[in-house]
């Protein structure tokens, strides 16, 4: 994925830093909105085949901000669906025949989910969408173990009906796919959770998780103890021994069983700001806004000598009705030693690291290009191991983009930005660029499907609605002109190691 530092100027920008994959940062300069951008919003939309028990059910369950199409055979169900989504559409037709499935426009749908009680019928279905329609997603209900067979081969997922029946009996019984369970001093010091198959941390090497402030003790798996190895990867229904502050592991614990949690409190409940002197109060008025949204309950500025030396700004940050509990930290230190410095003195409690542009400005003033503002930033992330943030005046956080131009990482960028959005109450968009008809291979084609279909796992998961967007021509140059519509930038830059000049020269 390629992140576009000067396009971001104007926008406030988290960054997000894991250690596994190599990424590259491009300068690229903000351009206007071009008369080629070929730029379309829409919701997730959800097709519903067959309105029985289940596809109600369903529906009940599924989050407003999808849009619902839904198809039965009989205009019985028409009525119920009136009285639980007013919004949802209804066609009375055939899903067997491929002109009803036209008609509904199964086509666009993001998802189809086949519900019916026949299982004859839904393999029928499933066969004609996959020969006809291109679908990033399709889902059928199995009865039997021959139609689960069956419908496996045509690559649909499915769901039996049967053991989903059981695994609920089972989380019921034991509780563990949702409920962390105290051990030891009963402090919530040590807990026994169970790894939610949807949980981000799933299928996870250890080694990519840095955790600071908690460890992994044990992890039971088919009646056996793992050794917590950086190595070893977490999976599904591993019972995993977690320990450390508890403040950290109910948000850790809430995380691996797939419970939401708010943002930023799986890394701490500090955060650090850095003040280089040359902030206006506007700059002041953001961080008042990041905690009047985020529960964070301490913020620690690390003072530049020109802004120890600026007392107006100083009593302004004393003012501020949302970071009442501060503190000042004065450095002679360069920027990044200073904030390294900060991070030692909260005893690794920080949560966030907040920054204004100046602070990337004065941080390498005698390189070119953007050498040092990737060393800075690779230093900070590497030391902190909790997001950046990158203020720029773009308060309050309405929209929020999430470029969508590769796989790596891209399910952890959204995840956090939907995590977000339980605070901000915002929009999310999702950004993808459609690989042209002329110069595309087959590679960037499945890729660009692949993104898609991420996107629409993540959001029927977490059950939010996340606004497609989808835009023609140079990757770099119309996702940078998209910023302009955007408050927030979420974007998960992995692997970046420091370079030397002639390196960094080479690959900007």
């Amino acid at each position: 994925m390629t992140y576009i530092i000067k396009g971001m100027m104007n926008d406030s920008v988290l960054y997000y830093f894991l250690y596994d994959q190599t990424m590259k940062i491009m300068p690229a300069q903000r351009t206007g909105l071009g008369t080629n951008r070929v730029f379309s919003m829409k919701k997730n939309k959800i097709t519903i085949i067959g309105l029985g028990n289940i596809g109600i059910e369903i529906i009940k369950r599924l989050s407003r901000e999808f849009e619902i199409f839904c198809i039965d055979l009989t205009p019985d169900p028409a009525e119920i669906l009136s009285t639980i989504r007013k919004d949802a559409r209804f066609l009375q037709g055939d899903a067997t025949s491929r002109l009803v499935l036209e008609e509904a426009g199964v086509g666009d749908s993001d998802v189809v989910i086949i519900t019916t009680n026949n299982e004859k019928v839904n393999i029928e279905v499933a066969t004609l969408l996959k020969e006809h329609f291109q679908i990033d997603r399709i889902i059928s209900v199995g009865i039997t173990k021959q139609g689960i067979e069956r419908l496996e081969e045509l690559g649909i997922e499915v769901e039996s009906l049967f053991m989903a029946a059981a695994i609920d009996i089972r989380n019921r019984l034991e509780q563990y796919s949702r409920a962390a369970h105290a051990i030891g001093l009963g402090k919530d010091e040590i807990l026994e959770v169970e790894v939610h198959p949807d949980s981000k941390l799933a299928n996870k090497p250890i080694g990519a998780l840095a955790p600071i402030r908690w460890k992994i003790g044990l992890i039971y798996r088919d009646n056996n103890i793992i050794i917590p190895r950086k190595d070893v990867r977490l999976k599904p229904r591993d019972r995993v021994i977690i320990l450390g502050d508890p403040a950290v592991l109910k948000t850790v614990s809430e995380i691996l069983t797939f419970n939401f949690q708010q943002f930023p409190m799986e890394y701490g409940t500090t955060a650090i700001a850095y003040l280089t002197g040359d902030e206006d109060y506007s700059f002041i008025d953001e961080i008042d806004y990041i905690f009047s949204v985020f529960p964070l309950k301490r913020i620690v500025f690390s003072c530049s000598k020109k802004a120890e030396n600026n007392p107006g700004l100083l009593d302004y940050i004393r003012e501020k009705d949302h970071i009442k509990d501060h503190d000042f930290i004065n450095s002679i230190l360069p920027p990044e030693n200073a904030i390294y410095h900060a991070i030692d003195e909260t005893r690794n409690e920080q949560g966030l690291i907040i920054l204004s542009r100046h602070t990337l400005i004065d941080s390498r003033k005698h390189f070119v290009f953007s050498i040092g503002k990737k060393d800075f930033l690779h230093g900070i992330s590497s030391y902190s191991y909790s997001p950046v943030l990158l203020c720029a005046g773009s308060f309050p956080y309405n929209r929020t983009i999430v470029p969508c131009t590769g796989s790596i990482n891209l399910q952890h960028s959204l995840e956090t930005a939907i995590e977000i959005s339980l605070s901000l109450h915002n929009d999310v968009s999702a950004v993808l660029v459609e690989p042209s008809e002329y110069i595309s291979s087959d590679a960037d084609m499945a890729l660009f499907n692949e993104i898609k279909k991420t996107v629409n796992e993540v959001s029927l998961m977490y059950k939010k609605s996340i606004d497609t967007v989808t835009l023609k021509g140079n990757p770099v140059k119309v996702i940078t002109n998209a910023f302009n519509e955007y408050n927030l930038f979420i974007n998960d830059i992995s692997g970046m190691k420091r370079q030397g000049f002639i390196t960094a020269l080479l690959n900007p």
